[in-house]
C-alpha cells in the first residue's frame, strides 16, 4: 500500500521501490491527452474538479502526473534548453527528487476562454482562479505542494497547479490552516 506522506524533495530521494507501492490508473483530460495517476488521487481529483466545475464554473483538467525517472530528466532537458539552469531549478525537481515519481503529485491545467493552459505563463495569468481552487483543496485530501513565500523552504518556485495527494483532509487542513508547507509539517 502507498505511503501517502511519502516526502520526496530535493534532500529527499524517492524510497527504492515506492513505484511498486501505487495502483496506477491511466486517464485521458478533455482534450484526449493521457495521463496515469494514482487510483485514489484520481478519485479524489474527480470529486473536486466535479465540484469546481458545479460550483465555481471553473474547469480543471489534469496536464500532468506520474513520471519515471526518465520522463522527469527528459522534462528537467526541456526546461534547461529552453530557459537555462536557474528557471529549470526552480520549475522543474530533478529526477530521482520529484513528487511526480509517486504517482500523488498532480499538475492542473484550466480550461479557459475555450483553451487549456497548461505553459507556466498562462496558469499565473490565472492565479486568481487558482486561488479558487485552494480553498477547496484540503476537502478532497489535497495540499497545495509549493505555496507563495515558501521557496526558501521548498527549494520550488510558487507553481498554484502542483497539488499532492496526501489522503487525509484532517492533516490537509491542518497544513493549510497553519499556512505551511508539506516539508514544515515534517
Amino acid at each position: 500500500m502507498a505511503d501517502y506522506l511519502v516526502l520526496v524533495n530535493g534532500e529527499h530521494r524517492l524510497p527504492e521501490g515506492y513505484e511498486n507501492t501505487v495502483e496506477l490508473v491511466t486517464v485521458k483530460n478533455c482534450i484526449g491527452n493521457a495521463y496515469t495517476v494514482e487510483k485514489k488521487t484520481y478519485e479524489a481529483f474527480c470529486r473536486l474538479r466535479e465540484d469546481l466545475l458545479a460550483h465555481d464554473g471553473i474547469q480543471a483538467e489534469l496536464i500532468s502526473s506520474y513520471r519515471t525517472i526518465a520522463q522527469q530528466q527528459g522534462s528537467f532537458d526541456n526546461y534547461l534548453n529552453k530557459f537555462g539552469l536557474e528557471y529549470a531549478n526552480k520549475y522543474v525537481a530533478k529526477p530521482g527528487h520529484s513528487e511526480h515519481h509517486t504517482g500523488l503529485a498532480i499538475d492542473v491545467g484550466i480550461l479557459h476562454e475555450g483553451k487549456v493552459l497548461y505553459i507556466i505563463e498562462d496558469l499565473m495569468s490565472v492565479d486568481h482562479l487558482f486561488q479558487v481552487i485552494h480553498k477547496k483543496l484540503p476537502k478532497y485530501g489535497f495540499i497545495l505542494r509549493y505555496p507563495k513565500d515558501k521557496q526558501a523552504v521548498t527549494k520550488i518556485g510558487y507553481e498554484p497547479w502542483h497539488f499532492r495527494y496526501i489522503d487525509s483532509p484532517e492533516i490537509a487542513t491542518q497544513i493549510a490552516e497553519q499556512g505551511i508547507c508539506f516539508e514544515e509539517y515534517f
